[in-house]
């Protein structure tokens, strides 16, 4: 099972033109092959007059999926470019379309990988890759005596702390790696006399570095 992966982080646009042709390139964040199939039909709802919608997808985890379209380009010079930008990026869970208007000058079989490589790479970028962390989130009770220097020791220690709720005892949320899970729970021990109740929540990828502590959706 993979604990981490690079995605984008949101959709983007860009736009460029080569030899009178205009290229347009669209990358988005997709969670499943119905999302993806939904983006290209979307984009060729929004441009139905260009000339071509070449576009190119990849999906990860227990089921990778990849597909590619040339869209009625010469055979290699579309499609795989695009796709070729996700996997030499190591990009899963995104998918990239170009859409072109025909400008009337031929760009030759090289002159078209160059551009759609260009335009796919360009989407790219503006979309933000990010890393995509598996983190273990635990429920976490205790009394008021130990909260302070027990959170204190989490975040020097780089875990991330969620929603805290006061009232008998405070219970919070705590995140971590899979790989740190053991010290996490050797702190929370230590720093409070074995005294913390300790009840796994979930487990969810939150991007990394997290801006923010993940969201608790367990409540």
């Amino acid at each position: 099972m993979r604990t981490s992966y690079l995605t984008v982080s949101r959709n983007a646009r860009i736009e460029i033109e080569e030899r009178r042709s205009t290229f347009i390139g669209f990358c988005q964040p997709l969670a499943d092959e119905d999302e993806a199939i939904a983006f290209v039909s979307g984009i060729r709802a929004e441009f139905p007059d260009a000339t071509h919608h070449v576009y190119a997808w990849l999906l990860g985890g227990d089921r990778q999926l990849q597909k590619y379209s040339d869209d009625g380009e010469p055979q290699g010079t579309a499609g795989i470019p695009v796709l070729d930008v996700l996997r030499k990026s190591g990009i899963e869970n995104a998918g990239i379309v170009v859409v072109r208007y025909f400008g009337g000058v031929l760009l030759g079989g090289g002159g078209l990988v160059r551009a759609y490589g260009k335009a796919a790479s360009m989407a790219l970028e503006a979309a933000l890759p990010i890393t995509m962390q598996l983190s273990c989130r635990y429920r976490i009770v205790v009394p008021y005596t130990y909260i302070d220097k027990l959170k204190f020791q989490l975040e020097n220690e780089g875990f991330w702390i969620g929603s805290t709720e006061y009232g008998l005892d405070v219970e919070f949320v705590v995140g971590a790696k899979p790989e740190h899970v053991d010290r996490m729970l050797e702190i929370c021990t230590d720093q409070t006399a074995g005294s913390a109740l300790i009840e796994e929540a979930d487990r969810a990828f939150v991007p990394l570095p997290p801006p923010d502590p993940p969201p608790d959706s367990t409540n």
